[in-house]
C-alpha cells in the first residue's frame, strides 16, 4: 500500500523528479524526512515467542538525522525485538515501517508561546504545515522541524532567571529564529511516541505482540544505549540524556549509555554472524542473518547517513570476549546525504538555472564540493529552508540522489526549466570528492592500525548514503580480497545500528566507561565547587578532586585542558557552531565574557588560580542549566552494564 507520506511529498513537488517511466515521488517510497529511501515492507512473522517472566530489557536507540529506530533486546533470552510502527489509522493490514520520521509542527501560535511539546508529529506534522500553508490570505503558518539532530550538538538550552527567556536562540532559516527549547521539545515528544504517550500518527509495536507486552518490557528497562556520531561533545549526550530522563523511560541518567554508530553496526553483524538469533520482527532481511560463521579479521565499517560519514577498522579476534575499545580505529567525516543534497543543488542545478534571484545564493561563500565546510553549509541550509523554492530544491536533490541509485539518468523539472542528470554528472561533480575524502580517512586508519589493504577481510556499509553505487565501486577497487556486507537495495536494513545498540549488556568493554562516569560536565562542576579562589599547583588540585572520591587517574588530561583554558564543547558557541545562532544570541553577555576570558589563570610552573569574574559568570550558568535539567551533576555515573557482570563505579583496577 502506498504510504501517506508518499502522497504528501508528491503533493509539495511542483514537478517530483522523473527516472524512466516511473515518479520517484509515488513509487520508490521516499521518505518525506529526507535522505534515504523507506521500503514498502511485507508484515512481518510473529516472534517466536515474547518472554512472560520478569527480565531485564536493554533499549537501542539509534537517533537518526531523518528518523528514530529502536530495538528491544531481552538479556535473559538474548532475543531482539525491533520497534515496527504502523499508521494508527484502522486498517485491517496496516504497512509498517522501521522508523518514525524525526519531523514536528510549530503552529504559528505555539511560537508565540514558551517551548512546549510540537502540536503534531511524523506525517501528521507534515499534514499541518500543508494545510496551515494552503490557506488563501494565512498569516505565518507554522514551522516544520526537520534535520534537527546537528543542533543537539552545538549548545545547551537554559532559561534566564529574570527574563525568562530561553538561549541560545537559533537562527533555523533566513527569516526564522528559534529557541533551542524548541528542539529539544520536539526529540522528547518523539522519544515519548515510544510509549503511546504523543499522538504522531503512528503506534509503536513490537510485531505479534500486544501493545500490554510492549508496555511490560519498557517498564523492566535497566539500560538506555543511544546512537552517537564518533567525536560528538558530551553537550550531545548531555542533550540525549536531559531528552530520555523527561520521558520517564529510565529514572537515573547513569541507566543511559552511549555508543558510537559504528562500533553498534559492527557489535550487530558480530552478533548476527555468530547466533541463529531470529529476527522476523525485523520487516527488512540482513545480508548476514543466514551466518553461522563468526567474522574474523581485519574489517571496516562504513556508516553514513544523513549528518556524518564514520569509519572503523578492526582486526576482529576469533572470540569476542577479547574484542576491546583498544582495538578499535576511528574516523570521522562531517558530510554525509544531507551535504551531497546541497552539492547537487550547488554543482548541478544552481550553474545552470535562471530565476533563482531570491534565493540570493551569489551572496553565499559556497560549500566546497566533498568537503565539510561547516559554516558555509550551515548558511546555505538556512537560506534554502527560508524559502518555498530552497526547500523544492532540497526535497528534489534528493529524490535525484535517490534515483541515480537505480537508474542511468533522472530527469528534474521546476516551473519552465529541466534538468536531466545522469551518474556521471553526479559522480565527476559531487561523488567524486567525497570519496576522495574517504579514501583519505581509509589510508589514515590503515596507516595507524598496521593493516595492509590486502588483508581486510569485509566491509561492513550501513546508512542511506552508503548505498550510492559509486561506494561498492570505489571498496571493491581499494579492499580487493574483501567481501561487501551490504544490502541487495538501497532500502538499509535501518534496524543494524539499534539492534547493535541494545546488544551493548553482552559487549561492555565497548563503552567508553570513563566518559560514561567521568563526563566533562561533572568534572568542570566539580572544579567549580571544590577548588578554593586560592591558586593551587595541579598535584594539589588532583588530590582535592581525588579526596571527593574520582579516580583523576582516568580524567586528567581533561582536567588540565580545564586548567590551561579549554571547555566542554558546546557548553558555549565554538566557532563554527555560532552562525547557527541569530546575532543577538552570539552577544549574549553570558557567552561574551566566558568566550574571552579564560576560567584559570597560570602562575609560574602549574600553578593555576580561577579568574573570579568568569568563576561566578559560569558558576550561574551551570546553575542556569541545571535550573530546569533532570540531571544534577553531583555525583559520577554508575557502570551497571554487563550480564551476569557485577556493576559499579570503575576503579584503578577496572
Amino acid at each position: 500500500p502506498k504510504k501517506k507520506g508518499d502522497q504528501l511529498i508528491s503533493e509539495r513537488l511542483e514537478n517530483p523528479v522523473q527516472s524512466p517511466g516511473q515518479s520517484l515521488a509515488a513509487d520508490t517510497g521516499y521518505d518525506l524526512a529526507a535522505s534515504q529511501p523507506t521500503a514498502q515492507p511485507a508484515i512481518p512473522s510473529e516472534p517466536t515467542g515474547f518472554p512472560d517472566t520478569a527480565a531485564d530489557w536493554c533499549l537501542g536507540i539509534d537517533v537518526g538525522t531523518t528518523e528514530i529506530t529502536a530495538a528491544l533486546f531481552n538479556q535473559e533470552t538474548q532475543q531482539h525485538y525491533p520497534i515496527v510502527w504502523q499508521e494508527s489509522d484502522p486498517d485491517p493490514n496496516p504497512a509498517r515501517l522501521s522508523g518514525l520520521p524525526a519531523i514536528a509542527y510549530l503552529s504559528a501560535q505555539q511560537l508565540e508561546r514558551s517551548p512546549e511539546a510540537p502540536a503534531t508529529l511524523s506525517y501528521r506534522a507534515l499534514e499541518s504545515e500543508l494545510m496551515a500553508s494552503g490557506q488563501p490570505g494565512a498569516a505565518p503558518t507554522g514551522l516544520l522541524l526537520s534535520h534537527f539532530k546537528p543542533y543537539l550538538n552545538a549548545a545547551i538550552a537554559y532559561q534566564d532567571e529574570q527574563t525568562q527567556d530561553w538561549h541560545p536562540v537559533l537562527q533555523w532559516s533566513d527569516q526564522q529564529p528559534l529557541a533551542l527549547r524548541w528542539v529539544q521539545a520536539a526529540l522528547v515528544a518523539l522519544l515519548s511516541a515510544l510509549q503511546g504517550k504523543h499522538e504522531s500518527g503512528l503506534i509503536a509495536t513490537i510485531a505479534g505482540t500486544s501493545a500490554t507486552d510492549r508496555d511490560l518490557a519498557l517498564k523492566q528497562l535497566t539500560s538506555i544505549v543511544i546512537s552517537c556520531p564518533i567525536g560528538w561533545s558530551d553537550t550531545y549526550c548531555f542533550n540525549l540524556r536531559e531528552a530520555v530522563l523527561a520521558t520517564g523511560l529510565v529514572t537515573r541518567p547513569d541507566q543511559i549509555y552511549f555508543v558510537e554508530d559504528a562500533i553498534a553496526a559492527l557489535l550487530d553483524a558480530q552478533h548476527k554472524a555468530t547466533t541463529t538469533e531470529q529476527d522476523e520482527p525485523s520487516p527488512y532481511p540482513t545480508a548476514t542473518s543466514n551466518a553461522t560463521t563468526p567474522l574474523t579479521g581485519a574489517t571496516l565499517v562504513i556508516s553514513a547517513g544523513a549528518t556524518t560519514t564514520e569509519l572503523l577498522l578492526v582486526d576482529l579476534p576469533a572470540d569476542r570476549a577479547q574484542l576491546t575499545r583498544e582495538d578499535l580505529y576511528r574516523r570521522s567525516i562531517s558530510y554525509a546525504g544531507d551535504a551531497i543534497d546541497q552539492d547537487i543543488i550547488c554543482q548541478i542545478l544552481y550553474p545552470s538555472a535562471w530565476n533563482w534571484d531570491s534565493l540570493d545564493l551569489q551572496s553565499l561563500d559556497l560549500p566546497l564540493p566533498g568537503e565539510p565546510d561547516q559554516q558555509a553549509r550551515n548558511q546555505l541550509h538556512q537560506r534554502l529552508r527560508g524559502s518555498d523554492l530552497g526547500r523544492h530544491l532540497l526535497n528534489a536533490a534528493r529524490q535525484l540522489k535517490l534515483a541515480l541509485c537505480q537508474n542511468d539518468a533522472a530527469t528534474f523539472q521546476l516551473s519552465d526549466q529541466q534538468w536531466t542528470v545522469n551518474q556521471q554528472d553526479l559522480h565527476s561533480r559531487v561523488t567524486l570528492p567525497y570519496l576522495q575524502q574517504l579514501n583519505r580517512e581509509l589510508n589514515a586508519l590503515l596507516n595507524q592500525s598496521g593493516i595492509v589493504v590486502q588483508a581486510v577481510r569485509q566491509v561492513i556499509c550501513v546508512g542511506g548514503t552508503t548505498a550510492l553505487p559509486a561506494i561498492a565501486h570505489w571498496l571493491k577497487q581499494k579492499l580487493p580480497n574483501t567481501h561487501l556486507i551490504q544490502d541487495h537495495s538501497p532500502t538499509t536494513d535501518h534496524f543494524r545500528i539499534a539492534r547493535g545498540l541494545a546488544l551493548l549488556p553482552l559487549y561492555p568493554q565497548m563503552l567508553d566507561s570513563v566518559r560514561h562516569q567521568y563526563g566533562e560536565y561533572f568534572l568542570l562542576h566539580e572544579l567549580i565547587r571544590v577548588l578554593p579562589a586560592e591558586p593551587l599547583s595541579v598535584g594539589r588540585i588532583l588530590q582535592l578532586l581525588e579526596s571527593q572520591g574520582i579516580n583523576t587517574n582516568f580524567c586528567q588530561r581533561t582536567i588540565l585542558s580545564f586548567l590551561e583554558g579549554q571547555l566542554p564543547a558546546g557548553l558555549l558557541p565554538t566557532k563554527t557552531s555560532l552562525n547557527l545562532l541569530t546575532i543577538a544570541s552570539r552577544h549574549h553577555p553570558d557567552y561574551q565574557l566566558l568566550t574571552t576570558t579564560p576560567l584559570f589563570f597560570r602562575e609560574g610552573n602549574q600553578i593555576y588560580g580561577f579568574n573570579p569574574d568568569v568563576r561566578d559568570r559560569l558558576q550561574r550558568y551551570l546553575t542556569a542549566i541545571l535550573a530546569t535539567a533532570h540531571q544534577t551533576l553531583a555525583e559520577p555515573l554508575m557502570v551497571e552494564l554487563g550480564v551476569g557482570m557485577a556493576g559499579g563505579i570503575i576503579s584503578a583496577d577496572y
